[in-house]
């Protein structure tokens, strides 16, 4: 029984170019556009891509895209304004992770918005650099296997032919769930050794940083006190302030109970607060005398 044809398909280098860009700015959540040519000479299906257009504002998630109402309206402007006699033959978009394939959300769009029979969908994983290309085989999307690169960089527009078969561990008999969880092998032990020491490091600076500025740590101060008067000993002879000894210099400062600055002070300044004169042991108020309990001595007659 003969096989139905596939469709040819000749796309530029450039817009292969533009495609991992554009996958490649976003890791993790997929991304989407659309392609932009023409119907090769005399076929109805073989097809020729010569621009792509970024779906800007499409509804980007981890595991699906969505043409939004104003990615479609971005997308007929630059049409309409940068190629207004070609056509849309098909979409792209990116699969971050998890491989090439169509999956049940792509499979509804190739269906409802690229129905075409010169319509094709493009894939490609940035965590791989695996790509794919999709297109309409007698009525049922089936995984193109070779296509036509166009290097338009060159003189003589050096047409390369390149395999697109798909890997050898990819099984295409699995269903599109199994195939959406599959992610690319972990990185290396010691690529994520260094990642998690270098977290806990940055963790462990911005916890001090933290703690300096929200708990900072206490500064000791003296301040000498005259055991009479229990008064500070030592004034600032401009202010007045209080005079410490800063343990740490050793030298006298004043403190900004506002600011919490500290001015040093010229020792030999400073005066001591009077403390009151003592009086002499003989001028010292003595204790009142206890009265005399003893009974007076009895007369004898």
């Amino acid at each position: 029984m003969t096989q139905p044809a596939k469709p040819s398909i000749q796309i530029d280098a450039e817009v292969t170019r533009q495609i991992r860009q554009h996958a490649r700015s976003s890791m993790a959540t997929e991304v989407c556009g659309v392609l932009i040519g023409d119907l090769l000479p005399g076929s109805e299906t073989d097809v020729a891509i010569f621009a792509a257009i970024a779906g800007v504002n499409a509804a980007q998630a981890g595991t699906h895209v969505t043409f939004t109402q104003d990615a479609w309206e971005h997308i007929y402007k630059v049409k309409d304004a940068d190629y207004p006699d070609a056509r849309i033959v098909g979409w792209y978009h990116s699969h971050p992770g998890f491989g090439v394939f169509l999956s049940e959300h792509d499979t509804f769009i190739q269906q409802n918005f690229f129905s075409a029979p010169n319509q094709v969908a493009w894939v490609f994983d940035p965590h791989s650099d695996e790509e794919g290309c999709f297109g309409w085989v007698d009525g049922n999307i089936t995984r193109l296997t070779s296509i036509n690169l166009i290097d338009r960089d060159t003189p003589a527009n050096v047409s390369e032919s390149r395999d697109l078969t798909p890997s050898e561990d990819l099984d295409l008999d699995a269903d599109s769930d199994t195939l959406a969880t599959r992610r690319t092998a972990p990185p290396p032990r010691w690529l994520r050794w260094s990642a998690t020491a270098s977290a806990l490091l940055a963790t462990l600076i911005l916890g001090f940083a933290l703690s300096h500025f929200l708990f900072p740590s206490p500064y000791l101060l003296a301040l000498p006190i005259n055991p009479l008067t229990a008064q500070p000993l030592l004034r600032d002879p401009k202010t007045g302030d209080p005079v410490y000894i800063d343990p740490q210099g050793p030298r006298y400062v004043t403190l900004d109970s506002r600011t919490g600055k500290l001015t040093v002070l010229d020792p030999n300044a400073l005066r001591a607060a009077q403390p009151p004169t003592a009086l002499a042991p003989d001028q010292a108020p003595q204790p009142p005398a206890t009265p005399d309990k003893t009974p007076p001595a009895q007369e004898k007659k």
